[in-house]
């Protein structure tokens, strides 16, 4: 039996060493689309065993740590890619926008500053475009996020992701009556966009129109039952109008979707003003703060802290 087992081992080795590394790159690839990352680096570690300078199996291997949360191997692995092809675009864009999900926005705007330096595809600059100009409003840099965006839709005018996040701008840098224009358009190209819906929705919020912003609301929640800022945003309108079970009923669900959205916890915060209960408006406005309100829209918070928690004692 012994050589029985030899002659087995044998096999599987010559069939082991017999795979390329494109046929271990495309296992790779197969157990990503299932999302199964463990397996994928697995697979695409053996096919950089065999090529170690393909640029594409370097940046995959990066994507996959990454995925797996495992971000300093990632960033190792993209900065390793980009010594050794130092215009390959894709790398240095994944880079960036690693860094930015890290929050990392200076460091992922050198990124995206780089890459938009070299000569690329419009397909490509788009992407590019668009993804700073998402990281620039990360850092409130308003104004640099519209021009981002503008040159964008001058690529394609008709791009949906160009379109909604143009919008989500132009309030900020006094275009607000371009706003629902851009939405707007966005519906006749894709009906079935829900993002659209609650935009136009948080538009009418900030015009005062609450009853036609619940209206869009209703729409994407219909759409998306599971959408965490549909029921925040309706949630804060039925505040306005009043009706404060209705408006704790769509926070609460909101949070519970989304527990790390800081938004919701000052709308909560809100709703327990209005009903007087000021430690847990507090403790809301406090968890808030936490989570980075403040960096992303603003000190709102900050002063309702001032007003309603920070009074020193009689």
């Amino acid at each position: 039996m012994k050589p029985l087992f030899i002659f087995l081992f044998a096999c599987f080795a010559i069939s082991a060493t017999a795979q390329t590394s494109e046929e271990y790159y495309k296992k790779a690839a197969a157990f990503a689309t299932k999302k199964d990352f463990e397996n994928s680096l697995a697979q695409i570690n053996l096919a950089l065993a065999k090529d170690s300078t393909n640029k594409e199996y370097l940046l995959f291997k990066a994507d996959n740590q990454a995925k797996l949360k495992q971000f300093q191997e990632a960033y190792n692995s993209y900065s390793q890619v980009i010594q050794l092809y130092p215009t390959y675009v894709n790398a240095i864009s994944q880079r960036g926008l690693m860094l930015a999900s890290l929050q990392q926005y200076e460091y992922a705007l050198q990124d995206f500053d780089k890459a938009l330096s070299f000569y690329n595809p419009d397909s490509l600059n788009l992407l590019l475009y668009v993804n700073r100009g998402a990281t620039r409003i990360s850092v409130r840099d308003f104004k640099g996020a519209y021009d981002d965006f503008m040159a964008a839709y001058k690529i394609d005018s008709m791009d949906i992701g160009t379109l909604n996040n143009l919008a989500t701008v132009c309030d900020e840098v006094g275009k607000g009556d371009q706003t629902l224009k851009y939405l707007y358009k966005i519906i006749k190209i894709d009906s079935g966009f829900v993002g659209t819906y609650v935009n136009i929705g948080f538009k009418y919020q900030e015009m005062g129109n609450h009853k036609k912003a619940i209206q869009f609301f209703d729409k994407a929640i219909s759409m998306d039952p599971n959408e965490p800022l549909s029921y925040s945003n309706r949630s804060f309108n039925r505040l306005k109008l009043g009706d404060l079970k209705g408006a704790m009923t769509d926070i609460e669900r909101s949070i519970e979707l989304y527990p790390a959205n800081s938004y919701a916890f000052r709308n909560r915060a809100l709703i327990y003003i209005a009903q007087k209960k000021i430690p847990e408006a507090c403790a809301d406005l406090a968890k808030a703060s936490e989570l980075g309100f403040t960096g992303m829209y603003g000190d709102e918070v900050d002063k309702l802290k001032a007003k309603h928690c920070d009074k020193k004692t009689k």
